[in-house]
């Protein structure tokens, strides 16, 4: 039998590498319509999409015959994204990190609507190998989270261009509802860099009455103190009480930029504090010097009045109702979790068996608006953003030095 040749074989099978994406695409663009599955990530998935399909355009101008390292380097890097997506079309996965994406935005949206920046696309949380929560902001190197090595130098060069921020969180956590608080800590960090308060938070810290040597010391866990600062305000003390347990079982290699276990809850409970004449301790030194007086960052609002949550700060009706066998009746998902983490740490016996770990993540979806979070799916500049690493995503991988 006479048979096509290995070129027009080879012309077809790299026709249909490239078609892989494409359709791909479109498919994933559709998913997240209004009133399909994805439609809480439709930002997500349209910046996704941009980027692959500019970085597709622009291999396919390469000769065939250099075309096909690059397309599969790209479908390597799409794969960490997809990854992440993915699991929320599996019923066993979705509701938990639906749940989990509904607190991210809740403690992201007040400090983007007050930065009056133009809306970057959220974070975007996933489920990670790692055993404890983690962020990579907008922009990083993602390298090294990476399933494997992509297949050429000049593919890790590639992925250095990070779309969107994202919020590691383990595995473990999705049996563990309480847990879930740690993505308001995440959150932190993504006030932080994209509403670009660094220097703003180093200038408070220099203004504090902490003397100079010991400034110099907070400096270096400000970024932490800032986040468990944040997710405080937001989920109140049930994220203090969350994080005095994962502190007993927290590997030493989770140290990092941290203060001392007994420093983070300091921190934690001067938020609670209402602020004396002078501040007794360290701690609560460098809570009031972040906390007083407004972020012009921020639309001038200080951090307590943009990003507290009262129903949090006070959950006890809410962990009474769950106890009692009710829903929380909370109305904000800040509350309902910080009341589902307060009844466990009250009663463990009576939060597992009155199941309430389904049933707060059922009031929880059953609460959120429907339809997409805005009425377009990415802002102007997020777009832009998406189309520019895509240029320079299939320029690193198209350049001529390949091995």
């Amino acid at each position: 039998m006479t048979g096509a040749d290995y070129q027009q074989r080879s012309g077809a099978r790299l026709g249909h590498l490239k078609n892989s994406l494409t359709r791909e695409t479109a498919r994933w663009d559709e998913a997240a319509e209004p009133g399909r599955p994805l439609e809480k990530h439709r930002s997500q998935v349209a910046c996704l999409t941009s980027l692959l399909r500019t970085s597709l355009d622009d291999l396919s101008r390469l000769p065939d015959a250099d075309l096909t390292e690059p397309i599969l380097d790209l479908h390597h890097v799409w794969d960490f994204f997809r990854s992440k997506l993915v699991l929320r079309c599996l019923p066993q996965y979705r509701d938990f990190l639906d749940t989990a994406d509904e607190l991210a935005w809740a403690c992201y949206r007040p400090a983007l609507k007050a930065s009056g920046l133009p809306a970057p696309v959220p974070p975007l949380v996933f489920l990670s190998r790692d055993a404890v929560p983690f962020t990579v902001a907008r922009g990083s190197d993602y390298r090294e989270l990476l399933p494997s090595g992509v297949r050429t130098r000049l593919g890790a060069d590639a992925v250095r261009r990070l779309p969107f921020p994202i919020i590691g969180v383990p595995w473990h956590q999705t049996e563990h509802l309480p847990d879930v608080l740690s993505v308001a800590h995440e959150v932190g960090h993504h006030i932080e860099d994209d509403c670009e308060l660094t220097a703003t938070l180093r200038t408070r810290l220099r203004a504090s009455s902490l003397p100079t040597h010991r400034q110099t010391v907070w400096e270096g866990w400000l970024g932490e103190v800032f986040a468990d600062v944040c997710a405080c305000l937001a989920c109140g003390p049930a994220y203090a009480e969350t994080l005095s347990d994962a502190l007993v079982t927290a590997p030493a290699s989770a140290v990092g930029a941290y203060p001392p276990p007994d420093v983070r809850l300091a921190v934690c409970a001067a938020v609670f504090v209402s602020p004396g004449p002078s501040p007794p301790d360290e701690a609560s030194a460098v809570v009031r010097a972040l906390t007083t007086g407004g972020y012009a960052e921020l639309g001038d609002e200080t951090l307590p009045t943009l990003l507290r949550c009262h129903k949090a700060l006070n959950p006890g009706q809410a962990v009474g109702n769950l106890l009692a066998g009710m829903p929380s009746c909370a109305g904000d998902v800040r509350a309902t979790l910080a009341g589902a983490s307060a009844a466990f740490w009250q009663d463990p016996a009576v939060y597992d068996k009155l199941g309430l770990h389904s049933r707060v993540i059922r009031e929880v979806l059953e609460g959120r608006p429907q339809g997409p979070r805005a009425a377009q799916p990415a802002s102007p500049s997020a777009a832009e953003r998406a189309v520019d690493v895509g240029h320079l995503l299939a320029g690193l991988l198209s350049a001529p030095t390949q091995g």
